[in-house]
C-alpha cells in the first residue's frame, strides 16, 4: 500500500503557530482522513473513538479535548493574502 502525501500552504502553517496544541492535533488528525487520490471532501468527520486511538488517549478525555478543541478553532481564523486581496477563512466553518 502506498501513501499519500498531503502538503499544507505556508499560510496555514503561519497561522498553525497561534494554536493550541489541542487545536494542531484536531486539524492534524482531520487531515488524516483526506485521500489525496481523491476529490476533497466539503466536510471531514472525526469521531472521538477515532481520536481517542490516534492520540492513545481514553474516551472521556478524547470527547473532552475535541470539545474544547473545536470551540476554540471555530473563533480563530486564517488569514490569506495576496497583492491583490486579502481573504479571511474559519478553521472550523460549522459548529454542531
Amino acid at each position: 500500500m502506498s501513501l499519500a502525501k498531503i502538503a499544507k500552504a505556508n499560510y496555514l502553517v503561519e497561522a498553525s503557530y497561534s494554536l493550541t496544541l489541542q487545536e494542531q492535533r484536531l486539524i492534524l488528525a482531520c487531515l488524516s482522513k483526506i485521500d489525496a487520490r481523491n476529490e476533497i471532501q466539503k466536510a471531514i468527520e472525526l469521531t472521538a473513538s477515532e481520536y481517542s486511538s490516534l492520540m492513545s488517549i481514553d474516551i472521556k478525555n478524547a470527547h473532552r479535548e475535541l470539545y474544547k478543541a473545536a470551540d476554540k478553532l471555530y473563533d480563530r481564523s486564517i488569514v490569506v493574502a495576496d497583492p491583490e486581496k486579502t481573504e479571511e477563512f474559519r478553521w472550523v466553518q460549522k459548529k454542531s
